[in-house]
């Protein structure tokens, strides 16, 4: 097989998946009438977790080192907020939204103050058009003045503590810490993506900056699977869902049925 047509193929059979796999899971959860906002808000994280795992599909220059660990992280980070969210359904997805709400509310006062300074004056118009919609995405779901800001967690826990009280703590350490550095440009990342040793023995061999290549890695993409079959699993276990194929069973009867010179990349063992 053309190893071109082979991406082409796994995107797009990848892709077909999980949009049909996502309204198999979701269409099976039942929605209790008093819980309305929390299902919003799960339901809300799984589509974003589907969607990450399209995006990345869908632009295969990305699957290597310097940029696939960015979607990964936020996956990993959704899947820590997710499952600890789903272990309180009464409580922790209202703080989930109440946070967001405040956080929009603040950043309403921050265009507030442009408004009042003289070299944002030319932008008044496109200011306030950013004002009124947000106020008006806040009033859909709550009167403004019952909003509160906190500039805090919306948790009140870091996300160590999140993953510990989800039972998840090896994926925080093993998955959401490394791609953290990656995020955050965090010397474990710079050091081995954007640097090489310098020839000059003089120069006691010194890292130096450098524009380096990597090579694409399909199994950034099986991570990235990988995260979403642990979050159909959190609605298994939480609603009773069924799932006819699972992310990661999908992942291997592709592989299984592409030539094994080809498939060697088939996936890893990281968390």
């Amino acid at each position: 097989m053309d190893v071109k047509m082979d991406i082409e193929e796994l995107v797009s059979g990848y892709v077909g998946y999980l949009v049909n796999s996502f309204d198999e899971v979701w269409t099976q959860v039942k929605i209790p009438p008093d819980k309305l906002e929390a299902f919003s808000a799960i339901g809300g994280l799984l589509s974003r977790q589907v969607t990450l795992s399209i995006e990345l599909a869908q632009a295969p220059s990305i699957w290597n080192g310097h940029s696939a660990p960015l979607f990964l992280r936020s996956m990993t980070d959704l899947y820590i907020t997710l499952a600890w969210m789903m272990d309180d359904l009464d409580e922790r997805p209202q703080k989930y939204v109440m946070h967001g709400l405040g956080e929009a509310k603040l950043l309403i006062e921050h265009y507030k103050l442009l408004l009042e300074k003289e070299e944002y004056q030319e932008d008044k118009e496109e200011l306030q058009q950013m004002i009124d919609f947000r106020e008006h995405w806040i009033n859909s779901q709550r009167r403004e003045f019952f909003v509160e800001v906190d500039v805090g967690t919306w948790s009140n826990l870091n996300c160590r503590k999140m993953a510990q009280e989800a039972d998840c703590e090896d994926l925080y350490n093993f998955a959401y810490t490394p791609f953290s550095q990656v995020a955050h440009s965090m010397w474990p990342h710079v050091s081995v993506y954007n640097m090489n040793r310098c020839k000059n023995p003089l120069h006691k061999h010194h890292l130096i900056p450098a524009l380096l290549e990597v090579p694409l890695d399909p199994d950034y993409l099986f991570r990235s699977c990988k995260y979403v079959d642990k979050t159909y699993r959190l609605f298994e276990k939480h609603f009773g869902v069924s799932i006819k194929q699972t992310p990661l069973d999908w992942w291997s009867s592709f592989w299984e049925a592409v030539p094994s010179e080809q498939s060697e990349n088939e996936g890893s063992n990281d968390a």
